[in-house]
Parts: structure tokens; C-alpha cells; sequence
């Protein structure tokens, strides 16, 4: 009956895809044909793409709710209740699944691991800054992906922490006061991230050592500042995409700003990149490709 929701999103998995929806359903449908396997019911709407591993899809809903469904018929399974935070942003993130662990970040804050097996706690680090500037900083939302890679977690929050985390024990490695709310990108003995003032971030993975910043609004005040989203490394090149309509390629070991195309209108949601080509999608529901 609700005519208009947004959020959600699609995984895919041996041949079917799997829909999330603000219209507060998970669905399951044939890749090839559409053909509908089956629709379940949750309790509230949900705003981020799920995560399909091991025969189970993971959703969280706005109330900060971990769902689980098997991938065969739909049936809900464990559940995990976070701490509830009214106040967030308008955005979501997804669960990481390595082993037999996944890993869920939430509105309040919290990285929080559970078994995949039953949802038994692992551990739960909540991303926060014990100094805060502003009333913005009191937003604790993690609307980034935690990434999982060589053993440790990298998460970014609103409030202000870029952490390392310990994937078996949930200690944190290091902390940076940096802001944001996109996924960070590990690579090699670093990993980036863009801030949400537009600084993209090269850190040392193993230490937190910043090697180098790369503010992408310098000379820009007020409005005119853009929203960076990003970043990927593709083909040797650091690309992130701005609200103003550009797409920007960075040198990954130096940040050097190198090509700078147009994309013809905002790009909000990080590219992705396949085979030799970056897709974006842009604020106008233009899908981009960028050789």
C-alpha cells in the first residue's frame, strides 16, 4: 500500500538475485528470467544491499536489526538486535561475511561480529571519538562497509574514527580521528579512504601511519565544496567521483591528481570496476562506463 520508499539493494548468487527493499521485504528472484522463488515479510525497511554466503542472506533494517533468511526458501533464521539510534543518516551498510564470522556495522556506532552459524556474539567495538566538535560528530552511523582483508577490519564512522580492527578479538590496531561515510579501500601495505570533508586518506595498514592527504574541495568554500564518494583502485588508478559530476584519478602512492573527465551530473554512490571499465551511476539514473 506505501507508494513511495527508498533504499535496498541486490546481491547475486548461484543464478538468483536477492532484493532488499524499503518497502520492507527481502525478495528472491531468477537472475535469467525474473521468475519470483519467494518474497518474506520484515518488520521494518530496509536501506542497504544484503550480503548472500553460505546458503544465508544478511539484511539489516533500519532499526538496526540484523536479519538472516535461507537463501532456499526465504525462512528467517537468527536475529541480532543492535543498540537503536534515531538519530542517523540516510544511508546503510552491508554485512562482511569471512569464515565463519560476519561482521555488521550499525547506526549506533557499534562493529559488531557474530557466528554465521547462530549469531552468537564475538565481539562488538563501537567507531567513536571520545572529543566531539559539533552536533554533526554526535551522529555515530557507520554507512560504510566494514572490508575485511589479511586478518583485520577497516571501518570508518560519522562521529569521527577510522579504525583497524582486530578480525579475531576486536581490538582495535589503530584509530584516526577522520570522518566519513564511505568504504575504505586496503591495497597492498595501505588503505584509503575519503573523508567527509573530501580528503582522501593513504594510511599504513599495519601502523595507521598517514603517508599522505589529498583535499579534493582545496580552494573551495561553502557550497561550492563537493561530496566525494569512493575510492577504487583500478588499473593503477585511485578514482573518486564528486557531486559536482566529475570522476578523478589520483596516483595511489602520491595522491597527484591526474585525469578529471565529466560525468554529466552527481555521482553519490561509489563506482565499482569490471573488466577494464568503471561504472557509475549518477544522481540523474544515468548508468556511466569509463574505459
Amino acid at each position: 500500500r506505501d507508494r513511495e520508499a527508498w533504499g535496498g539493494g541486490i546481491a547475486y548468487a548461484d543464478g538468483k538475485l536477492y532484493v532488499t527493499s524499503g518497502h520492507r521485504q527481502v525478495v528472491q528472484l531468477d537472475a535469467a528470467t525474473g521468475a519470483l522463488g519467494w518474497r518474506t515479510r520484515t518488520d521494518a525497511p530496509v536501506h542497504a544491499a544484503p550480503t548472500v554466503v553460505g546458503g544465508r542472506v544478511y539484511a539489516v533494517t533500519v532499526d538496526d536489526n540484523l536479519l538472516t533468511f535461507d537463501t532456499a526458501t526465504g525462512t528467517q533464521g537468527w536475529t541480532y538486535q543492535a543498540l537503536t539510534e534515531p538519530a542517523r543518516l540516510i544511508g546503510a551498510s552491508s554485512p562482511a561475511v569471512a569464515g565463519d564470522s560476519v561482521i555488521t556495522a550499525f547506526a549506533s556506532g557499534e562493529i559488531v561480529a557474530l557466528r554465521t552459524a547462530n549469531g552468537n556474539d564475538l565481539w562488538n567495538t563501537p567507531l567513536n571519538r571520545e572529543s566531539r566538535s559539533n552536533a554533526l560528530s554526535e551522529i555515530r552511523d557507520v554507512v560504510g562497509r566494514p572490508v575485511v582483508y589479511r586478518g583485520d577490519v577497516y571501518a570508518i564512522s560519522q562521529a569521527g574514527a577510522f579504525s583497524a580492527i582486530d578480525l579475531r578479538s576486536g581490538q582495535a590496531r589503530w584509530t584516526l580521528p577522520v570522518a566519513g561515510i564511505g568504504t575504505p579501500w586496503p591495497a597492498g601495505d595501505v588503505v584509503y579512504v575519503v573523508s567527509r570533508a573530501g580528503e582522501v586518506v593513504c594510511v599504513a595498514r599495519e601502523s595507521g601511519q598517514v603517508y599522505w592527504i589529498r583535499d579534493l574541495n582545496e580552494g573551495l568554500t561553502g557550497r561550492r565544496r563537493a561530496f566525494w564518494t569512493g575510492p577504487i583502485l583500478a588499473s593503477n588508478r585511485l578514482v573518486v567521483v564528486s557531486s559536482h559530476g566529475d570522476a578523478v584519478a589520483l596516483d595511489p602512492k602520491t595522491g597527484a591528481p591526474g585525469a578529471r573527465i565529466r560525468i554529466g551530473a552527481s555521482g553519490l554512490i561509489t563506482p565499482i570496476a569490471v573488466d577494464g571499465t568503471i561504472y557509475v551511476v549518477t544522481d540523474n539514473a544515468q548508468l556511466v562506463a569509463i574505459r
